[in-house]
């Protein structure tokens, strides 16, 4: 058993939309403002995920334990709970009266991801329980509430902070409010996740519900500034079930916010500007733009005081394989039920911020090689010539190329945290310069005319080393 079979997470295909509806193809959209939007997001490359909620007070990683029915561990309730399912959403949402945020420093959090080469934010406002982090006028069950001895505008403190050290702020809401007695009526049957009564029948109901969601993204997108992207999750919340009206949430959204990107997470239309694929890494390039969002922690917050992270090996190997393929990398943490972050994740986001400080030029704003390019083709062939445990990556830069190496071995253990002194590798291109970032060197050991054979040395980096490559006939 390795290391990262810790970490392995809970199958959370459930948080997506329902059903194998056929993919029309990502649509890029026509508005130019709405392109040189997408085109600067593609460029930030590194981004944090902030999942915080009523759930931390019972030590739990999102609101899912509210479910009605087994979906998998992730939906079950507390083990100190042995009531009936009615009795347990009373009790859950009677958990405002214990949410705690007295440990809580938005500028200690937004330093921290700072410092790790964070670009941009997304922070949790609202998850499907409905329970909002920010001062709504719209809902008593929010963290301002008297009810709540919080009594701060907790998404005011933490955009403000981020925006402050220069990231860019992205809203998450949940489309789904399973607090709100239009999406769920109490006073009927539930089942899973779903709105528990015919829209068909009671149309007024849902467009109340809609209104509702209208108005809270509505202040969400007025009174915190600049917000730079609007998240939409549950995904299952789309025509024909439960049309909520995406095209007026996004004209709505555009209006309020002009450069703005809406991701209406998981179905795809004209309103997914990126996709945004959950706990995997496609295995290919992807020309279109996306965002793998991947947990540091064992899930989306701490469940436990000073909650232990992934190997950092696995974090460099992630953001390398995922910019190398063109998308961007959005790492997922939260606070512990104090409101603290662990020691870990902070340990974490300063080596993050150590290795992104000598490489990050071959990070921010490439983009992957074109397959389609002939050029670029022979890049993507190249292979190390003796060690199998190097793992290779590329990625450009208008006419500036870069390869990074990452070491590897099979348990991704304490052993390969350092990189081995000095590694041979061979591309099928003439390279007409080398340099190494950071410690060691590069020298063209050997060349021909339609090869080149580099020695890297690299004693005293970590994880992985990062190579600038001038191509001959550029």
């Amino acid at each position: 058993m390795g290391e990262l079979d810790d970490f392995a997470p809970d199958d959370l295909a459930a948080a997506g939309a329902v059903g194998s509806k056929p993919d029309p193809g990502y649509i890029y959209p026509d508005s130019p403002l709405t392109q040189k939007s997408l085109s600067r997001w593609r460029d930030l490359k590194l981004g944090v995920i902030i999942h915080w909620g009523l759930y931390t007070a019972i030590n739990q990683a999102g609101s899912w334990s509210l479910h009605r029915g087994h979906l998998g561990t992730f939906t079950d309730k507390p083990d100190s709970f042995l009531g009936t399912d009615s009795e347990y959403q009373d009790w859950y949402e009677h958990q405002i009266v214990n949410f705690d945020a007295s440990q809580f420093d938005a500028e200690e959090w937004a330093e921290a991801c700072a410092d790790a080469g964070m670009r941009y934010l997304v922070f949790t406002t609202k998850h499907h329980d409905g329970f909002a982090l920010y001062d709504t006028d719209y809902s008593n069950f929010k963290v301002t509430s008297e009810q709540c001895p919080v009594g701060r505008d907790l998404f005011k403190e933490i955009s403000q902070a981020f925006r402050s050290k220069g990231l860019e702020i992205g809203v998450y809401y949940s489309k789904a409010d399973w607090h709100h007695e239009c999406y769920w009526d109490r006073a009927r049957p539930l089942h899973g996740r779903f709105c528990n009564y015919s829209i068909r029948n009671k149309p007024q109901k849902w467009e109340n519900f809609k209104r509702f969601t209208q108005q809270q993204i509505s202040e969400l997108l007025s009174r915190y500034g600049k917000i730079n992207v609007l998240w939409l999750d549950a995904g299952w919340v789309a025509a024909p079930e439960e049309p909520i009206d995406i095209e007026q949430i996004g004209v709505l959204a555009q209006t309020l916010q002009p450069e703005i990107l809406v991701v209406d997470r998981e179905v795809h239309g004209p309103w997914e500007h990126y996709r945004t694929p959950e706990q995997e890494i496609p295995e290919d390039i992807l020309e279109y733009p996306w965002e793998s969002c991947i947990t540091l922690t064992r899930s989306w917050c701490s469940m436990e005081v000073d909650e232990a992270t992934k190997p950092m090996q696995t974090i460099i190997a992630n953001l390398l394989a995922i910019v190398s393929r063109g998308g961007n990398y959005l790492i997922g943490f939260g606070p512990d039920e104090h409101g603290a972050m662990s020691k870990h994740i902070r340990d974490s986001l300063s080596e993050l911020g150590s290795w992104m400080r000598v490489n990050g030029e071959g990070i921010y704003a490439t983009r992957a090689l074109n397959p389609k390019n002939e050029l670029e083709a022979k890049l993507l062939q190249s292979s190390p010539v003796d060690d199998a445990r190097w793992d290779w990556y590329f990625t450009k830069k208008s006419n500036q190329y870069y390869l990074f190496g990452a070491f590897h071995d099979s348990d991704i253990d304490k052993s390969s945290t350092h990189l081995v002194p000095e590694v041979e590798v061979e591309l099928p291109i003439k390279i007409r310069e080398a340099s190494i970032m950071g410690s060691g060197s590069v020298t063209i050991n050997r060349q021909h005319n339609d090869s080149t054979r580099l020695r890297i040395t690299c004693a005293g980096q970590k994880y992985a080393v990062g190579i600038r490559l001038s191509i001959a006939g550029d």
